[in-house]
Parts: structure tokens; C-alpha cells; sequence
């Protein structure tokens, strides 16, 4: 199946963003003026309801890849569904001519772009890149400001952008109707903005100054240092997995009956530490006891900056302390 490595896509990251001005406020919780870019105001604010982030967090991309979605490309295998994360799935199509189409779907994905998309699909902004021979991604904007949208990334013989814009178009036109659904428990973590779950002077606390935003997901957040992706960083992430066992770092109590568990990280580039802690439990036959919501805060810096594991762990927990009262109660 297509991997997730998009190093191809890293070096436009800095020229892109620096370009565009495309990352501004998520939450309100950044320290960019948007009113203060000229190249952020000269992209047109996106209103279509059904793509905003809010609603896009709850869709349920597996249940869009099916035959009514994809029967313009081929024939979906329905046992080859495979997500790891909210808003991403996989599948493969069998086209006309028997060839294997792979598709992966991402609602909320990061873009980088490196120019003002200048064609639209389905009235939003689209950009195509195709990096390689038998390789495309296809993305439609969904927000200038956080520089999201909902991409196909697409791997098949021949052209492979032809098989993205159909399926985008579809997923597109589905979103505009009656998207499937995630379906929620009590206490569920999939509708919060995790720019704007945590204390935003808390968080420029830990960094020492304003703090720059930029979204990775729906679901998961950078907050750097400045006005742009300097070190040190907070990243909050919420995700579904298995906890962290007590064995694997130190508990921290972050109030209201929550604790976490303080997994240290230091390498010859980055110092960090991740506070966890399981939000609601959310059995499922094919995991393993105790899966659920997780939710993540992490503290990241430079080890020439002096930052050791210590500190990042006193300020990743003191970054968590307010996260926690944010989520509300299971």
C-alpha cells in the first residue's frame, strides 16, 4: 500500500509558507497578525459550510470509499479498508482494465503549496501534484488560514491524477450531502480543535514568547515558538490508540482525577517530552485491552537551547494541566 513519507513535499514547506502566509490563527491562539500579510489577504476566506473544520472532523473517510464514491474509478476492495488515524483511509480499486488503483483519503490534511492554485473542483481552490511517474496527490483548500484540505493520494500504472480527480470530485459532492458519520461515546475527544484545547498563556509560558500555530490535522497541532515553526514547540494530538503503561515513564497528576504518564525523548536533534493520558476507553474485538482516545501534549526543543528532559516534562505537564479541563468530563 502507498506509505505516508511525504519527504518529497518537505522542501517546498518553508518557501510555501513563507510564500503564502497561508498559517494564521487556528483557535485563536496564534500570534500572527493575518491583517498584517498582504498574501494572506489576498486569498479568498472559504465559507462553504460543509467544509469547514468542525464538520469535516466528524466525516468518517472509510465509509466514503465505497462503490457510489469510487465506481467511476473501479471496483473498491472492501477488505482492503484500512485506517490508522481519524480522517485517513486507504483502499484499493480495481479499474476497468484490471489494473490495481491505490487511493488514500485524507479530510484535514496539511497542504503545502508552493503556488496560488489557479483551478477548482467542485467550487474549491485545487491543487495536483504529481511528483512522480504513477504517483499524484489531489487536494482541494478547505481553509487558506490553516492551510488545510482533503487530499487523494494516488498510486496506478499510467496516469495516476485522472483516478484522484474522480474520487475527489465524488467526496466532494458527498460532503454537500449527507457525509457519513464517525460514530461518537460519551466524552469523545473527535470534535475538539486541538489549536484551541490548550491555555494559550500557558502555552507562551512554556515557549518564552508568542506562539506561531499551525495546524497538522483536524485533530493535531503545532504551537511553535515566534512568529513562525521555531523551536521549542508544544504539540497537542488527538488520537486513538492503547495508553502508555506506567512503566514507560513517570505518572503526573494534571487535576480532576487525571493522570498521565511522562514519556522522555532525547536525541542527538530534538529534547522532548509527552504527557498522555487515555480520554474515554473505546473497545474494539481487534484491539487490544484498554484502546481509546488518547490526548497528547508535547514539549520539544533544541538541546544546544540547554532544554533537558526535566524541563520538557515540567512544562509539557503544566501545558496538560490545561488542556484537561478543556475536554470536559466522560
Amino acid at each position: 500500500m502507498i506509505t505516508k513519507n511525504r519527504t518529497f513535499r518537505a522542501s517546498a514547506l518553508t518557501a510555501g509558507m513563507a510564500s503564502l502566509a497561508l498559517l494564521a490563527s487556528c483557535g485563536g491562539g496564534s500570534g500572527a497578525d493575518p491583517a498584517a500579510s498582504p498574501a494572506a489577504d489576498a486569498k479568498p476566506q472559504i465559507t462553504d459550510p460543509a467544509v469547514q473544520a468542525a464538520a469535516l472532523r466528524t466525516v468518517d473517510p472509510c465509509a466514503l470509499l465505497d462503490s457510489k464514491t469510487l465506481g467511476s474509478v473501479g471496483t473498491p476492495d472492501q477488505a482492503s479498508l484500512s485506517s490508522s488515524e481519524w480522517g485517513e483511509c486507504s483502499v484499493d480499486v480495481k479499474d476497468a482494465g484490471g489494473k490495481k488503483v491505490e487511493l488514500v483519503l485524507r479530510v484535514g490534511d496539511q497542504l503545502i503549496m508552493s503556488k496560488d492554485p489557479v483551478e477548482k473542483l467542485e467550487g474549491l481552490p485545487l491543487v495536483v501534484d504529481a511528483d512522480k511517474p504513477g504517483s499524484c496527490w489531489v487536494s482541494v483548500v478547505t481553509s487558506f488560514e490553516q492551510s488545510l484540505g482533503i487530499t487523494f493520494q494516488t498510486k496506478s500504472p499510467g496516469d495516476a491524477c485522472a483516478p484522484g480527480r474522480t474520487a475527489l470530485t465524488k467526496v466532494v459532492q458527498a460532503l454537500h450531502s449527507t457525509p457519513p458519520q464517525y460514530k461518537q461515546v460519551p466524552g469523545s475527544v473527535l470534535t475538539t480543535d486541538p489549536c484551541a484545547a490548550a491555555d494559550k498563556r500557558a502555552v507562551e509560558t512554556a515557549l518564552g514568547q508568542k506562539s506561531f500555530v499551525e495546524p497538522k490535522s483536524l485533530h493535531e497541532c503545532d504551537l511553535w515558538s515566534g512568529d513562525d515553526t521555531h523551536y521549542p514547540q508544544v504539540s497537542v494530538r488527538l488520537y486513538q490508540g492503547l495508553p502508555a503503561d506506567a512503566e514507560d515513564g513517570q505518572s503526573a497528576d494534571l487535576g480532576g482525577g487525571v493522570t498521565a504518564i511522562q514519556k522522555k525523548d532525547e536525541d542527538s536533534s530534538v529534547v522532548s517530552c509527552d504527557a498522555t493520558w487515555r480520554k474515554v476507553e473505546t473497545p474494539k474485538e481487534d484491539e487490544a485491552h484498554g484502546y481509546g482516545e488518547i490526548v497528547s501534549v508535547q514539549f520539544s526543543g533544541e538541546p544546544e537551547s540547554g532544554l533537558d528532559t526535566a524541563t520538557a516534562c515540567t512544562k509539557a505537564v503544566a501545558v496538560a494541566k490545561t488542556v484537561v479541563p478543556s475536554l470536559g468530563h466522560a
